[in-house]
């Protein structure tokens, strides 16, 4: 089912690296939802978004905010990172690419298309930071996308990327989240 704007969001269970069978409405709650598609940890723009996200946590916590990244990656990587990151929201696992497949979150075509856009200004800001490409994981062409909810589940953004980097940064998920609030 593709995520669009005014919609329902179709609810889903989910595990993490720390638990299996989570329910994503009860999760949650009556919170604004944001639920960011990346590809998976070991991506150097996908580090880039999750440290951004996990540096304005609180100012979406705040905000009655409920942040969820989706990767590619398993269990034990996620494990593994949490240790040094020290994540302060749930990472999603989908190492088989099942709620991908539920909200038709396509691959690019060709590598070339997953890299075009402002990926290059991307990579470069992750590689400022220190990040570096780590392990491969899943499918190397998948696309990003990125779905905010309200309380009660409604879709009140949508997009699928086109490219690699094509997806809002943290701090415009927040000035999204925070003019939805100021316009209820």
């Amino acid at each position: 089912m593709i995520v669009r704007k005014n919609e329902f969001l179709e609810n889903f269970v989910y595990n993490t690296a720390y638990e299996i069978g989570k329910d994503y409405f009860k999760s949650k709650g009556s919170k604004i939802g944001v639920l960011a598609f990346l590809r998976y940890y070991g991506c150097t723009i996908c580090q880039l978004d999750i440290m951004e996200f996990n540096k304005l946590y609180e100012k979406f916590e705040e905000m009655g905010a409920d942040i969820k990244i989706v990767l590619q990656s398993t269990p034990d990587v996620i494990k593994e990172a949490d240790k040094k990151a020290k994540l302060k929201f749930e990472i999603i696992c989908d190492p088989k690419q099942e709620l991908y497949e539920k909200f038709e979150i396509k691959a690019a075509e060709s590598l070339e298309g997953l890299k075009a856009g402002n990926i290059a200004e991307k990579v470069a800001d992750a590689k400022s930071m220190g990040l570096s490409h780590g392990e491969y994981e899943g499918n190397e062409l998948q696309l990003p996308a990125m779905f905010i909810v309200d309380g009660n589940n409604k879709v009140i953004y949508s997009h699928y990327a086109k490219d690699g980097a094509d997806i809002p940064r943290a701090k415009e998920v927040l000035d999204m989240v925070y003019n939805h609030i100021c316009t209820k």
